[in-house]
């Protein structure tokens, strides 16, 4: 079968435990969501499991949808989101992905961002593996915005971001991308809410007694 399909479920790395008596992390597909994770997450811990679970789905639904076409193609949720990157042969093809994509369960929004074009080579993919990394080494070190609280993607040099945040975090996030080397172009797919509205949904997800830990 000709068909490759990856799957990108954000942040790369390991959350290291300061506190003793840490909860055992849920395995989720190979992901693990910690007590860190949960914490620091904009999203609730059913959300969180909710989207390693549709990028899954989506992407049996669009490998059994196309079969034996000659296309590569990454999905990646968050809060619902989906985000499609990656080649596509034709247009057709390319709108039979997005259909497929948005009539999944849960999928509340699709980000097409598929390019009618040849698939990238594995030498690329590669590249593009390795930038992702610089990149979210890039946003660990700044300490205005949280890369436990978005998810990045790199298809052929280009950079894309997905999360929820503020308008401050989004610019800040975008140009901190934009400086790291090898990356063509950023494109933010955030959720922006206001500084309010992140405070009232982490009132909502944290427990009680809970501060946020950026």
């Amino acid at each position: 079968m000709r068909f490759s399909l990856l799957l990108r479920t954000g942040c790369l790395g390991v959350i290291a435990c300061t506190m003793t008596g840490c909860i055992a992390p849920l395995v989720v597909g190979g992901a693990a969501i910690t007590t860190a994770t949960v914490v620091t997450d904009r999203r609730s811990p059913g959300s969180i499991v909710s989207d390693e679970v549709l990028e899954k789905r989506v992407s049996y639904e669009i490998a059994k949808s196309l079969g034996e076409v000659d296309s590569h193609i990454t999905v990646t949720s968050y809060s619902g989101r989906v985000l499609l990157t990656g080649e596509v042969p034709n247009a057709q093809i390319q709108a039979r992905v997005r259909q497929v994509a948005a009539g999944s369960l849960d999928v509340v929004a699709v980000v097409d961002e598929l390019a009618v074009m040849p698939v990238s080579s594995m030498s690329s993919r590669l590249s593009d593996s390795l930038l992702a990394t610089k990149v979210r080494t890039a946003l660990i070190g700044n300490g205005k915005v949280s890369l436990n609280q978005m998810k990045v993607v790199s298809e052929r040099g280009i950079v894309y971001l997905m999360g929820i945040v503020t308008k401050d975090e989004s610019q800040e996030a975008v140009r901190t991308v934009v400086g790291v080397p090898g990356v063509q172009k950023v494109v933010s797919c955030f959720e922006v809410e206001s500084a309010a509205e992140i405070a009232e949904r982490m009132k909502d997800i944290r427990p009680v007694g809970q501060s946020e830990v950026r």
